[in-house]
């Protein structure tokens, strides 16, 4: 496996860009049947979504370039890309 260039690693690296202990966007991208996203769950384990999907107790309601709308027992949130 060829290794990352280390001003390519220095740029992608932020310490703490991810809050661990919740969920957390990763990605978003557009297939064939729609938007879906990637999000990673504080247990570490990532899925990809699609609106409507539900996460636990969340739903998602919205995907779109950067962002995922979330809705809990909270009320709506709107995660965004670190």
């Amino acid at each position: 496996m060829a290794s990352t260039p280390q001003n390519v690693a220095k740029i992608a690296t932020k310490t703490d860009a991810i809050d661990m202990s919740g969920m957390s966007l990763l990605g978003t991208m557009v297939e064939a049947s729609g938007p879906k996203a990637l999000l990673r769950l504080s247990t570490g384990q990532v899925r990809k979504v699609a609106p409507g999907d539900r996460v636990g107790l969340a739903q998602i309601r919205a995907i779109g370039a950067g962002m995922v709308q979330v809705t809990g027992l909270g009320g709506t949130d709107t995660l965004t890309m670190p």
